[in-house]
This record gives C-alpha cells, sequence and structure tokens, in this order.
C-alpha cells in the first residue's frame, strides 16, 4: 500500500499501525526519508519513495517503481496536505491557489493514477481491486474561521471520492473519506502551542475536550484498508471526537 504526504505525523503513525497489521508499507514524500522516526526507517516492511503529488510525472514514477517493489497496488491513501489559515477578508489568492494544488489536484493526481493502475489488476480472492483513501476533515461539512482555504479545498475532495466511488464500483475499486477532527499533529500541533487564541478555539470545538492522536487517525485507517470495510465505498467516516456536534455547556 502506498501513503502520500507519507513523512508527516499522519502518515508515519499510519504507516506504525499497518505495519503491525502486516502490510508492505510505501511512504511517499517529497519530504526527505531522514525525517521519518528510527522504528520506521528501520522496519523493512516499510519503504520511501519520493514523490510531489503535485506533479503528474513524479506520482507516475513512483507509482511504477511501487509496482516493481510490491507487485501491486492494494490500497492508496491520499493524505498529502497543507493549511493556510487566514480570516477570509485577508485570504491571499496565492495561498488559496497553493493549497488547493495541493489538497484537491494533488489528491486527484494520485487517486486518478493509482486507480487505473488497479482497475487493470487481477480482482483479490475478496472481490475487490483496490483502495482508495483519502484524509478528508471534519469541516468537509462545516465552517470554521479562518479556514476558507483548507475547508473549501476538502470539501472537493469529499465529493470528488463519492464520484469516484460511484464510477469504480463495478471495476472492483472502494474509495472512501476518513474525516478526522482537529488533530494534534503538523501545523495544527504548532499552532495549540504557540497561539493562545488557537487554543481556546480548538477548546471551545471538541466536546471530549483533548485533541485528536495521529494515532487515532491510524487506527481508522487500519478499519478501512481492512477486509471489514469492503462493503463500504463512497463513504465519509467522521472520528473527530464530537466537534460537528458542536460543543455547548
Amino acid at each position: 500500500m502506498a501513503i502520500s504526504g507519507g513523512c508527516g505525523d499522519i502518515g508515519q503513525a499510519t504507516a506504525r499501525r499497518l505495519a503491525e497489521e502486516g502490510a508492505r508499507v510505501v511512504l511517499l514524500d517529497r519530504v526527505s526519508k531522514d525525517v521519518l522516526a528510527a522504528d520506521l526507517s528501520n522496519n523493512e516492511q516499510i519503504a520511501y519513495l519520493y514523490c510531489d503529488v503535485t506533479n503528474r510525472d513524479s506520482v507516475a514514477a513512483a507509482l511504477t517503481t511501487l509496482v516493481e517493489l510490491c507487485g501491486r497496488l492494494d490500497v492508496a491513501i491520499a493524505n498529502a496536505g497543507m493549511v493556510a489559515n487566514e480570516r477570509f477578508l485577508d485570504l491571499e489568492p496565492a495561498n488559496l491557489r497553493a493549497t488547493m494544488e495541493v489538497n484537491f489536484y494533488g489528491a486527484f493526481n494520485f487517486a486518478q493514477l493509482a486507480a487505473r493502475l488497479m482497475v487493470s489488476q487481477p480482482l483479490s480472492d475478496r472481490g475487490i481491486r483496490g483502495k482508495i483513501l483519502f484524509t478528508g476533515s471534519w469541516v468537509q461539512d462545516m465552517p470554521f474561521p479562518q479556514g476558507t482555504s483548507y475547508i473549501s479545498s476538502k470539501a472537493a475532495l469529499k465529493m470528488m471520492a463519492m464520484v469516484m466511488a460511484q464510477e469504480l464500483a463495478h471495476q472492483g475499486v472502494r474509495v472512501n473519506t476518513l474525516a478526522p477532527g482537529i488533530v494534534y499533529a503538523g501545523l495544527s500541533k504548532k499552532l495549540h502551542d504557540a497561539d493562545p487564541d488557537f487554543r481556546g478555539r480548538v477548546a471551545a470545538a471538541i466536546p471530549l475536550d483533548e485533541m485528536q492522536s495521529a494515532e487515532s487517525v491510524a487506527d481508522a485507517y487500519a478499519f478501512l484498508c481492512s477486509s471489514d470495510s469492503d462493503y463500504m465505498t463512497g463513504a465519509s467516516l467522521l472520528v473527530d471526537g464530537g466537534a460537528t456536534l458542536v460543543k455547548r455547556s
């Protein structure tokens, strides 16, 4: 299986969880593999390939090498992403374009090329050619202050996944989205640690009163990658600590 944005906190946690289940995981990223935790870089079940999801040639080359290494592609997790938080009136068009380029167009490049590989593969013994999964977000269905760029990209991603699921169902490819909440990882972690205003907004948003861990996201991905989710396609699995409920006293 392949995970784009694999060197980030969620990618590494997911790779670790899936390797524990016996999977062969290939991490795709434009960030150097030097950032990987030691237990991952020394794990024979986990490999790294350079991949820039905004460059189709880069994605195609990585997937070709992956198939040469592994024989086939059973699961592709489109996880690469970025965040640029700005109030709408101050939103820089360049930041909106960059966010869509990575979060939506990058996911499209990865998912389309992975799907083309999968539909050419033999069916597995479970009658499936492959699974394509997207890292969405709890805000794909609701607004959050300063989130225009990120939220728009994730909303578009969710709908693309549903169209893909509809079109690819009869070809044995499952397509689903995982919608985490506010994860204590990446930019959210940095903002939480440095910005009291952001910490306050987070505290007010999560009914379970704690940010989500990358390991929680990985656990949900373990389910979506497994045979337990074989009858799911076109779905969005919400694992957000109740954030979409809106916290009320």
